[in-house]
């Protein structure tokens, strides 16, 4: 988790790309320059403020996210209609989709780095926007004239990084609403999974903080809420746009009605994450502490270093922080290193790939294979997001609960009549069957990709964390675009009823290695 650091060599989070030294500037010498006095406590920023209202913001945000990405399935057929696709060429835009979220997640570091650089004044509050503040701040002992430190602030950052990628991924709906050709759907697809990828923070290694752990701070159970509300958003999009079409209304223009929930979002992000004068003020003193305790800069194997005793807001079994941490090359040697990364990885991967063809090509399938009715078949794409809805709120609820034998056995459960039910919808020919089907397997996917990353967090040593979860998550984006890739090649040369022989051999694949993970914890091994 990045912290609200003064960028200097010593305290840079990233030993690839070291920021400069502290710099200051005054009408003075250094040598003679009279530092701002400590106001408050130094510590790192509280996430407690306004948290209500944070959080209602972030679990909208996420709704909003899954209202735009649930929708693939149910109109996938009026893409391959309108504009003469084969399953193949329309499963493109799972690609596009995973394309916009690797250079999302490449991009990630600069572009925080470069938001939350503030130039804090020992006389003036420093302002939210890059503009002269006009507050000035009220010292027992006025420094030096123009006394100023170059430093990072992850307040203003996080504001900043929210505001910019939720007006982003409006343009995702508008470009999709404009309907000017298949190009230009890949562009909003990767449009739209590059702002995601910000938004979510959880594929990088700073920005971990702007949302998952920032909702793990706030709440132990918020994780598993906030995916839920994405499901929830991917629940309700496929209902409202199967809807509008049954009603003679063009696909088209559920996007630009979806306009609406972008706004809303944007403003609800903009007013509660706006940062508050207190902590900016905390960033100001957080940059001067740091300047005062400014040592010489160490090697690159020692740097982002951090000492705290407080347990891990990621609720992890393995021991978080209790020690210096790096985050450098040898993090990453020691990582690839592991078995049990790469176990996890693949793991992702297969699973990821197998939840997008199913929600992506499951409507295909039916009206193929099942005869069934246009007008109401994409409903079949909400009941699998409704499942997923139910079971993500409940594993919220009883992940904190649950032992690591208990969830190990639990997902081997899920796996199991998940396999079960793709059995149903490969030899029963019968609409209504497949769809509660479906949507069963929509519930026991739900707990299956916290339970992975839970499990790769209590296995793997703490100091590898941070590399390792950003490599599973990568793994998991690949599998999201290749899997479905896969599916419409096959089906383009054989026809959708691949479908389900592709499910139940990834069904296998995962059960297979889920059985290979311990059933106890690390300290009882």
């Amino acid at each position: 988790m990045r912290s609200s650091a003064l960028q200097h060599t010593a305290q840079s989070p990233m030993p690839e790309s070291p920021s400069p030294s502290p710099s200051v500037s005054s009408g003075e010498k250094p040598k003679t320059l009279s530092l701002p006095p400590v106001t408050t406590t130094t510590t790192f920023p509280s996430h407690n403020e306004r948290s209500r209202i944070r959080l209602t913001a972030a679990f909208f945000a996420l709704l909003t996210l899954g209202w735009g990405d649930g929708v693939t399935g149910t109109l996938l057929p009026y893409f391959k209609r309108d504009f003469n696709l084969s399953f193949m060429t329309s499963s493109l835009l799972f690609v596009a989709s995973a394309v916009g979220y690797a250079l999302g997640t490449l991009c990630v570091e600069f572009v925080t780095s470069f938001l939350g650089r503030t130039c804090f004044s020992a006389a003036k509050t420093p302002a939210v926007l890059p503009l002269p503040s006009l507050c000035r701040r009220k010292l027992q002992h006025p420094p030096a004239s123009d006394a100023s430190v170059l430093g990072f602030s992850i307040h203003r950052c996080r504001f900043l990084t929210l505001a910019i990628m939720s007006v982003c991924h409006s343009a995702f709906f508008m470009i999709m609403g404009s309907k000017s050709g298949f190009p230009s759907m890949l562009v909003a697809y990767a449009i739209s999974a590059f702002s995601r990828s910000f938004i979510l923070g959880d594929r990088s290694l700073t920005s971990l903080l702007y949302r998952n752990v920032y909702v793990c701070t706030i709440s132990k159970r918020g994780l598993g809420y906030m995916y839920g509300s994405w499901a929830i958003g991917a629940f309700c999009a496929p209902l409202v746009c199967q809807s509008i079409i049954a009603t003679g209304i063009r696909w088209a223009n559920f996007y630009f009605g979806s306009l609406v929930l972008s706004a809303i979002n944007t403003s609800l992000l903009v007013f509660a994450f706006c940062p508050t004068r207190i902590e900016l003020l905390r960033d100001a003193d957080f940059a001067w502490a740091l300047l005062r305790s400014a040592s010489p800069t160490p090697d690159a194997a020692t740097v982002a270093t951090k000492e705290t005793a407080q347990a891990s807001p990621t609720q992890s079994i393995a021991p978080i922080l209790q020690k210096k941490i790096s985050v450098g090359p040898r993090t990453y040697s020691a990582a690839v290193r592991k078995p049990k990364l790469w176990a996890s990885a693949i793991f992702s991967m297969i699973y990821t790939g197998s939840e997008s063809s199913t929600q992506g090509f499951i409507v295909i399938y039916l009206l193929s294979l099942r005869s069934a009715n246009p007008n109401t078949v994409g409903y079949v794409t909400s009941g699998f997001w409704g499942g997923m809805a139910i079971s993500r709120f409940l594993w919220g609820y009883l992940g904190s609960i649950v032992t690591f034998r208990q969830r190990k056995w639990i997902i081997q459960g899920c796996i199991s009549v998940a396999f079960c039910m793709h059995l149903l919808i490969w030899f029963v020919p019968s609409f209504i069957e497949n769809a509660v089907s479906a949507a069963v397997v929509g519930l026991v996917y739900g707990p299956i990709y916290p339970a992975n990353i839970s499990i790769a967090r209590d296995l793997l040593p703490a100091e590898v964390h941070l590399v390792s979860l950003a490599i599973v998550a990568a793994f998991g984006s690949f599998g999201a675009a290749v899997f479905p890739f896969i599916t419409g090649t096959l089906s383009t040369a054989v026809g959708p009823r691949t479908l389900p022989i592709i499910t139940v051999s990834q069904c296998v694949a995962m059960f297979g290695l889920w059985i290979l993970f311990p059933s106890q914890p690390p300290e009882q091994l």
